[in-house]
């Protein structure tokens, strides 16, 4: 009789140190989730600061190329101007060496 309440005794501890290592894994397990819940919140907002300044470059790049539009349109005005300039001064040119007889 007394062996058995050693036996018993013996598989009630192993049973205790069975559900306290089953508790640590859980815990373990727990630490391990929070750890990637963490992860996953900080590149949620890692990814939210990110399309922001997404958005920003993208409102830059079309105030750019609606700069870049004004300045080809403003050189373009002024090719034309400097090339009826110059014609102006050929023009102006030969007049002068026909009246000084050249």
């Amino acid at each position: 009789m007394a062996s058995g309440l050693l036996q018993s005794k013996g598989e009630q501890m192993s049973g205790t140190s069975r559900i306290g290592e089953a508790l640590g894994r859980f815990e373990t397990a727990l630490n391990s989730l929070e750890t990637s819940m963490l992860r996953c919140h900080q590149r949620e907002a890692e990814l939210g600061k990110m399309a922001g300044e997404v958005q920003a470059l993208r409102q830059d790049r079309t105030r750019l190329v609606q700069e870049l539009n004004e300045v080809r349109g403003k050189a373009s005005e002024l090719a034309e101007a400097s090339q009826e300039a110059a014609g102006r001064i050929d023009s102006a040119m030969a007049r002068i060496r026909g009246v000084l007889g050249g």
